[in-house]
């Protein structure tokens, strides 16, 4: 999963430069798009093998779709940690620079920027996630 997570990462980033250099043909601004993608994935890689690990040791065997449920869940296990490891190194810097901020603020801007990130890749990742998990069902049932 981690790897699917490293794919799509690169994929998205190749996608929003492409529309970048033909002129954002869809109107938005890919190259922020594409900045953010390629800084998120130190932090996307880990938290998607933690995430898969955790899928894949929880998720009961007799499910039914066992790979392509424990896929999507590990994709968003990986939006979801995501976020929580944001989240945690926000209030750490709040807290390491003084400043008075409202903890329900961050929380608000951390659903902004998972929402967005969301609303922008799901339709790459929740497929590829998917995919990933019935591969992964596959191997395991061979080894």
């Amino acid at each position: 999963m981690a790897s699917a997570a490293l794919g799509v990462t690169v994929l998205y980033a190749l996608i929003a430069y492409s529309l970048e250099v033909s002129g954002s043909p869809i109107g938005s601004d890919w190259r922020f798009l594409r900045t953010m993608a390629l800084y998120a994935l130190p932090l996307i890689v880990p938290v998607a093998f933690i995430s898969a690990v955790l899928v894949w040791r929880l998720l009961p065997a007799n499910v039914s779709y066992y790979g392509a449920i424990g896929g999507v869940a590990a994709t968003v296990g990986t939006y979801i940690g995501s976020l929580a490891v944001v989240f945690a190194l926000a209030i750490v810097t709040i807290l390491v620079t003084g400043e008075t901020v409202q903890v329900l603020e961050v929380l608000a801007t951390m659903g902004a920027i998972g929402f967005v990130a969301f609303a922008a890749t799901f339709w790459l990742t929740l497929p590829v996630g998917c995919i990933a998990g019935i591969v992964h069902e596959h191997v395991h049932a061979r080894a």
